[in-house]
């Protein structure tokens, strides 16, 4: 099989993409089950659909572009799992597939092929939530588009200064895919600074490029009035460091146990054989970097799930990849290759049953706490549990849990009030899931509204 790949020909990829499909359709994609980030997608774009605003009519943090995209998937595929799925398992081919041309390109390695397309493929099979509709996906593959303008930038035959903007730009897009990534500009700035002669006005140029994205929602929030929610509910919110951990550290290290193996042997034969130009090491040196930029992500991202890491899946594909095309032998480098294949997909696939009781899902799944009667009901859920939402629908303003919390526990101020209020007059719940009791001091100041709610357990029921 590595033979198969070494070879300069790009129908190769064809069989990248056969290879996913088979190992992706057969393992990942059906009977999959349902994550809480796959369940607040499908709740956000239900409530955008509904002519609701984002930020202003939906608290929640979810950064603009994915929402409109969830907006989108909603709109074509419902609540279907399966085809957002295909659809993941697609830009997973097309991030393979372009990596792989983007190395060719750039001339990174000393032959021509198309085995990083293969092990970045593999490499994606990891963990089940790889083939997920995330806005982690989307936003790798900004970073890509963005990484192969830092090649170019880093090549002294080829500056311009489009190269730089477009950089700056494709970072400011994958920042409002993925807040956090707001840390791969941090990141560029130091990678040009230390292997380019970045004048002031390209790094300018640079910055400038990452905040036209970003100025253009701000303006646009602004024109309505609403500049004030944009700022508290995306840029206040995903700054704070609350971390949520879907996924104990003890399983990611178990997940990522083979391609971690792997990269540790990729940097001992780097060190021994490789014989590189000036300009492939300086590429060495900047995915090592990229490598570590990503691992900083991590520590700031909110929800850390196994495709958290997805970040990090260009630069192990650009170090196994190495090691593989360096072994001389070729019964030991196409066995060191299978080795590769089968312990990951075996990792992945263990954990995925449950017969690697060391790997722990049970956060990240949606799986509901008590066998609710609340079925198709529109539901204004004011606790931290959200798969009330996996058999009804959101009503009024409120998505988000932590974001709600900080209206629903301070009824003494009077636009937590107005909300609360513009949230009924706009979508008024069926059901409130209410076990603190926090809709009472609410409903006292909103005379109209309680006598048409009666408490039942945990929950208001709405009479009339």
């Amino acid at each position: 099989m590595l033979q198969f790949f070494r070879f300069n020909d790009p129908y190769r990829l064809l069989f990248v993409l056969v290879i996913l499909i088979t190992v992706g359709l057969s393992l990942f994609v059906f009977q999959q089950p349902l994550t809480v980030p796959e369940l607040n997608q499908f709740a956000l774009g239900e409530m955008l659909n509904d002519n609701k605003a984002l930020y202003v009519e939906i608290i929640d943090r979810t950064p603009p572009i994915f929402a409109w995209l969830s907006e989108l998937a909603e709109t074509l595929f419902g609540r279907s799992v399966v085809a957002r799925h295909v659809v993941a398992l697609l830009l997973i081919f097309f991030s393979a597939a372009y990596f792989s041309i983007l190395l060719i390109n750039n001339k990174a390695y000393n032959e021509n092929n198309y085995l990083p397309a293969l092990v970045f493929g593999v490499l994606c099979c990891c963990s089940f939530d790889f083939f997920q509709f995330s806005p982690q996906l989307m936003a790798s593959i900004v970073l890509l588009f963005a990484l192969n303008n830092l090649f170019k930038e880093i090549e002294f035959r080829v500056q311009r200064d489009e190269t730089v903007f477009n950089l700056g730009l494709f970072v400011g897009i994958a920042s409002l895919l993925v807040f956090s990534y707001i840390i791969f500009l941090i990141g560029t700035v130091a990678i040009l600074l230390i292997f380019t002669r970045i004048s002031l006005r390209k790094l300018l140029l640079l910055i400038v490029g990452f905040l036209l994205p970003h100025a253009m929602l701000f303006t646009f929030y602004w024109y309505g009035d609403h500049h004030q929610a944009f700022i508290q509910y995306f840029y206040l919110a995903n700054l704070s460091l609350g971390d949520i951990p879907l996924i104990e550290s003890q399983s990611l290290w178990i997940l990522g146990a083979v391609p971690l193996v792997y990269f540790v042997f990729s940097l001992v034969m780097l060190n021994r054989e490789a014989r590189f130009t000036k300009y492939q090491s300086q590429l060495l040196q900047v995915m090592l970097l990229w490598m570590i930029v990503g691992l900083v992500e991590i520590v700031f991202t909110q929800q850390r799930t196994p495709h958290s890491f997805i970040t990090l899946i260009p630069s192990l594909t650009y170090f196994i990849s190495h090691y593989l095309l360096l072994i001389r032998r070729k019964r030991i480098a196409e066995m060191m290759l299978w080795l590769l294949v089968l312990g990951v997909l075996g990792v992945s696939w263990l954990a995925k049953t449950g017969r690697l009781s060391s790997v722990n899902y049970a956060n990240l799944i949606v799986v509901e706490k008590s066998k609710s009667s609340i079925a198709g009901k529109r539901v204004l859920n004011l606790d931290d549990d959200i798969t009330i939402y996996q058999r009804n629908k959101v009503a009024g303003f409120f998505l988000d849990p932590k974001l709600s919390q900080s209206v629903s526990k301070h009824p003494e101020y009077f636009k937590n009030v107005l909300l609360m209020q513009l949230s009924f007059e706009k979508d008024a719940p069926e059901i409130i899931v209410d076990k603190d009791d926090l809709m009472k001091p609410f409903f006292q100041r909103m005379p109209k509204w309680k006598p048409q709610y009666k408490r039942e357990g945990v929950y208001y029921r709405r009479v009339n």
